[in-house]
């Protein structure tokens, strides 16, 4: 068996044709390169690829005239730019590519990642409307693992997923994940942010992220939080929005849509990999022995729903509910796609029930709620039911 781990992805990004470019947006060292470099083995020609990690390389991508943009065109029929938001006006960039891409008798493949979406929101979505392709990609899905070993193999390591998370360098290596997550936190997590993004106060964002890793699955207050730490509410914010766009925490907003008395402005946030998360409060312990591990379970179920959702392109969107009342009434999450909803209620008692309460269930009837436990989790991860 190949050691390389095929990505539930591949297909629709290869399926993706030029002009077009497509972009991969997700985490750093989450497999982007690795998946790209596999993935254009499948098509005929010489590969260009610029790894904007070199000043050389993003030199290159500066083009002055038409001349300049379609040498670069000309240099291959595939192009791959490889960390392509430390390219100065990218957006731009991609644009003057796919309109002279357009004109082209046979069109290029244009191939771009990204670790963060600070630029690629902020330039391609402006400059490059309509002319690229968007994909999420993120550390390994238990779906993702169990196409390349089994379903028992996910169900035996579950709780070192949970401790270790999903992301290549330590999946098939738990005794150095410790070592090698630290690592990553010290000289990597937030390299983005800082190249792309001017920060005047690096220790309180630390502090931020930190306080936070204590926090997921609770109910978020950017003012205590600046309090705490002695930011400003707005500034808060802008770090926590910050820190969604580089792919290191999803924030969750809360649902409502019948009830006066549900929470309507209410937000949760989640780390995108456990592995970093608990490299952030320095603490691998075994999930068995650990005092947060509803917190973790509930982080893990949430993000392996959002992968399946991401890969899929189903459009289900993630919430929590809760009803603002003395002692509230509350859900994990609720999925919602039009009218369609479906509720979760992240357990790790195989006997613990959801108790949403009568003003829920009056008001959405039709709504399945759904108890998950790490028993049971593995068919809402994407295990075929048994014929």
């Amino acid at each position: 068996m190949t050691n390389f781990i095929r990505r539930a992805q591949e297909q629709s990004i290869a399926n993706a044709t030029p002009p077009l470019a497509v972009v991969i947006i997700g985490p750093r060292r989450c497999g982007k390169t690795t998946l790209l470099k596999e993935l254009v083995k499948q098509f005929s020609g010489t590969v260009r690829w610029f790894n904007c990690d070199l000043r050389k390389h993003v030199q290159l991508l500066q083009p002055e005239t038409t001349g300049d943009v379609e040498a670069i065109l000309r240099m291959s029929p595939i192009i791959v730019i490889d960390e392509a938001q430390k390219v100065p006006g990218i957006g731009n960039v991609l644009k003057l590519l796919v309109d002279a891409n357009e004109q082209r008798q046979d069109p290029v493949r244009l191939f771009v990642t990204g670790s963060s979406s600070l630029q690629l929101s902020c330039g391609v979505k402006e400059s490059a409307v309509g002319r690229f392709k968007e994909r999420k990609m993120w550390p390994f899905s238990m779906k993702e693992l169990a196409d390349h070993w089994n379903w028992g193999y996910v169900q035996e390591h579950l709780e070192n997923f949970m401790i270790f998370g999903c992301n290549p360098q330590v999946i098939q290596n738990f005794d150095e994940a410790p070592e090698t997550l630290i690592n990553y936190r010290e000289g990597i997590l937030f390299r983005d942010l800082l190249q792309l993004v001017e920060l005047r106060r690096i220790s309180q964002l630390t502090d931020l992220v930190t306080k936070l890793s204590y926090r997921i699955g609770s109910i978020i207050n950017y003012e205590s939080l600046g309090a705490e730490i002695g930011l400003s509410r707005l500034t808060v914010q802008r770090y926590i929005d910050l820190l969604e766009l580089c792919n290191i925490i999803k924030i969750v907003p809360s649902y409502s849509r019948n009830l006066d008395n549900e929470m309507k402005k209410g937000k949760k946030i989640y780390f995108t990999d456990l592995g970093i998360r608990n490299a952030l409060i320095e603490d691998f312990s075994p999930f068995s022995s650990r005092p947060d591990a509803g917190a973790i379970w509930e982080n893990f179920f949430f993000m392996e729903r959002l992968k399946m959702h991401d890969f899929s392109l189903d459009r289900k969107r993630l919430f929590f509910w809760r009803s603002k009342e003395n002692k509230p009434k509350e859900l994990d999450f609720i999925e919602v796609r039009d009218q369609e909803m479906q509720a979760f209620e992240c357990k790790l008692s195989p006997k613990a029930q959801a108790n949403p309460g009568e003003a829920f269930r009056k008001a959405y009837p039709d709504c399945p709620i759904h108890v998950v436990t790490p028993e049971n989790a593995l068919r809402f991860f994407g295990m075929p039911s048994p014929t």
